[in-house]
């Protein structure tokens, strides 16, 4: 029920082609970097910052890269996957911490 709710959310943040493609994309494939993590992670924040307002997250979002929305509505609909960006990101010789 909650990852139906989830998805839910998620089409309506970031459209159903950036829900499906982050459902189809394997964190191996993607091109990490120091400074595509920290954007994801300062739209993390910016989400945050406007919850409740679902107009101003949607244009949040909809001024992000593509690479950022992917990255962003990936680790947003599996909290999980932080873990294995961040491993691959390690992997591939990548600093991710700031």
């Amino acid at each position: 029920m909650k990852k139906d709710r989830t998805l839910i959310e998620m089409r309506q943040l970031f459209g159903d082609l950036i829900v499906r493609l982050s459902q189809r994309t394997d964190p191996a494939d993607l091109k990490l970097s120091a400074d595509l993590m920290d954007r994801v992670h300062d739209g993390a924040d910016a989400l945050l910052a406007k919850r409740g307002n679902v107009t101003e997250q949607q244009q949040q979002i909809r001024e992000l890269p593509h690479d950022v929305r992917l990255v962003l509505c990936m680790w947003l609909m599996d909290t999980n996957i932080a873990a294995k960006l961040v491993r691959v990101a390690y992997a591939a010789g990548t600093q991710v911490c700031r």
